[in-house]
């Protein structure tokens, strides 16, 4: 939940008509059955008029069994593939999360629905809009993209596209810690709420044809076929929707001497926090050692996208980098790392970072873009 917004035209009163003969057709889109964020959609059609269901089975990704260790993997490896619908690669997950890489070698007309999974998209690369039933969101590079489970979307790109991908079983939303008591995001968070770019809501689409929305459902991908052009919403309101900020306009948290982690949450889940370390300046005691300590992550994994920048702590590390750092085994700035840190000004880094309070599992897919002596190298 972000806050209310309301786009085109609606009845004064929910649940109610105006016209007896031009019924708008009223669908509640909602998490947590009842009880969570929701909007209220008002579509020309039935939203339930679908000619046919075909059921396709999703080829289930496979874990790698390697031992448990730190890792390094090269995302930049992963080939261009399908789209949005069937180009996602996972390379690591759990029980509640997927963290994938996309880089669709297309666009698609068709639609695209995940039943199960919040996501959130990074774009590391590419420009292009996502194209939903509430309405259209430009985007560009370093743009988060939310996208609540169940909505009807397809997603236009630029060829270059190559986008980071988490998907939560839990709902993502902005960390509580940033809002007031009335849903406002308070001073001293590292966005506003008026950096947050809502979807624009076309002019519905009253278009009879062949259409078909791809839905996941875990290891199943369900094909409704329509009649209609699912973008047929005259109106909508409510507090669940897409949302996109940009990480160049955020205000990185900085202090005397280093801080840790968690000032540079973005978004929560129950499941997972995400951060974002961006460019900024390094911590202004004299004597300050701007790097991060050696440290056990006892009770998290965690995760780092590289996308831009210099990684002054780890060596080795390109655009398109990952590094998962797992509970239990320390570790830290590689050797070196913390004499050239001392006298740094500032960072030019852009950094993605979850950390996960269950364990993530390397699959077979990242298995095949790992560099195996990452491990080895903070013996030197």
């Amino acid at each position: 939940m972000v806050f209310y917004v309301k786009q085109g035209v609606m009845p004064e009163s929910r649940h109610t008509y105006e016209d007896r003969n031009k019924l708008r057709r009223e669908e509640l889109f909602g998490e947590e059955s009842f009880d969570g964020p929701y909007s209220l959609l008002y579509h020309i059609h039935e939203p339930t008029r679908v000619k046919k269901f075909i059921s396709k089975e999703i080829q289930k990704e496979t874990l790698d069994d390697s031992p448990y260790s730190h890792r390094h993997l090269k995302t930049s490896d992963i080939p261009r593939n399908g789209t949005i619908i069937d180009g996602k690669v996972t390379i690591l997950m759990n029980d509640r999360i997927k963290v994938q890489i996309l880089k669709p070698e297309k666009n698609t007309m068709d639609f695209y629905r995940n039943g199960i999974y919040d996501m959130l998209l990074f774009v590391h690369n590419g420009k292009g809009k996502l194209i939903s039933v509430l309405g259209d969101i430009e985007f560009g590079p370093r743009d988060y993209i939310y996208i609540p489970k169940g909505l009807t979307f397809r997603i236009e790109c630029s060829k270059e596209s190559y986008f980071l991908i988490f998907q939560s079983k839990d709902d993502i939303t902005l960390p509580r810690r940033y809002l007031n008591l009335y849903g406002q995001i308070k001073e001293g968070s590292p966005y506003y709420t008026r950096n947050i770019r809502v979807p624009i809501l076309q002019k519905p689409k009253d278009e009879t044809g062949n259409y078909q929305v791809f839905v996941e459902l875990d290891n199943n991908m369900v094909i409704e076929e329509r009649d209609y052009n699912p973008l047929d919403v005259e109106g909508w309101d409510g507090y669940l929707y897409p949302y996109a900020i940009n990480t160049d306009i955020m205000a990185p948290i900085v202090g005397k001497i280093h801080m840790p982690p968690p000032v540079h949450e973005t978004f929560s889940s129950r499941s997972m926090m995400v951060g974002t370390f961006l460019p900024r300046k390094f911590d202004f005691n004299s004597k300050s050692i701007p790097i991060s300590y050696y440290h056990n992550n006892i009770d998290v994994d965690e995760f780092l996208f590289y996308s831009s920048g210099n990684f002054m702590s780890r060596k080795g590390i390109e655009p398109g980098s990952v590094t998962l750092h797992v509970r239990g085994i320390i570790h830290g700035p590689q050797p070196g790392a913390v004499e050239n840190a001392i006298g740094k000004e500032g960072t030019d880094e852009v950094a993605v970072m979850i950390e996960t309070y269950d364990h993530l599992f390397l699959t077979k897919k990242g298995k095949e873009i790992e560099d195996p002596d990452y491990s080895k190298s903070w013996f030197q």
